[in-house]
C-alpha cells in the first residue's frame, strides 16, 4: 500500500491509502497453437494440449508445497519443465515467468522466488484459463 496525501514533521505523506493492484498481461502465441494444430490434427493436438495443461497443473501443486516447505533447490528443474511445456503450447507469459523462477531458485534469492510465484501464481491462472477458452477447443 502506498500513502499519498498531506505530510508530517518529517515531510512524509501520511493520509489518503492508495492500494496497487498487480496486473500481468497474458500472451498466448495462437501461432504456435496453430502450428501445433495444424502438424497433429485437431484430435491429438487437443489431447496434446490437454495432456500438456494438466501436467504443468500437477507440476505447478508440486511446486507449491516445495516453496511452502522451503525447499528452493528442487524447485529448478520443475519450474524449466513448466517453462518449456507451456512454451510448447503457445504459453508465453507462463513460460517467462516459470523460467524466472527457475532461477531464481537456483540462485536461492529467497526475495525474488516470493516475488515470481505470486506473479507465476496469477499468470498461471489466467493462462491455462484462457486457453480453455480458444475458438476450436473443446478440451
Amino acid at each position: 500500500m502506498l500513502r499519498m496525501g498531506t505530510k508530517n514533521k518529517m515531510g512524509v505523506s501520511v493520509g489518503q491509502v492508495a492500494q496497487l493492484k498487480q496486473f500481468e498481461r497474458i500472451l498466448i502465441d495462437s501461432r504456435r497453437l496453430e502450428a501445433l494444430f495444424s502438424r497433429l490434427g485437431h484430435r491429438r493436438a487437443e489431447a496434446y494440449v490437454a495432456g500438456r495443461v494438466e501436467e504443468m497443473t500437477d507440476l505447478l501443486a508440486e511446486i507449491e508445497v516445495r516453496y511452502r516447505s522451503g525447499l528452493n533447490d528442487a524447485i529448478a528443474d520443475q519450474a524449466q519443465h513448466v517453462s518449456k511445456m507451456a512454451g510448447d503450447i503457445g504459453l508465453t507469459s507462463l513460460a517467462r515467468a516459470a523460467r524466472d523462477l527457475g532461477i531464481a531458485a537456483q540462485r536461492d534469492d529467497a526475495i525474488a522466488l516470493g516475488a515470481i510465484w505470486a506473479r507465476l501464481v496469477r499468470i498461471g491462472d489466467r493462462s491455462l484459463t484462457q486457453v480453455w477458452e480458444l475458438p476450436g477447443l473443446s478440451i
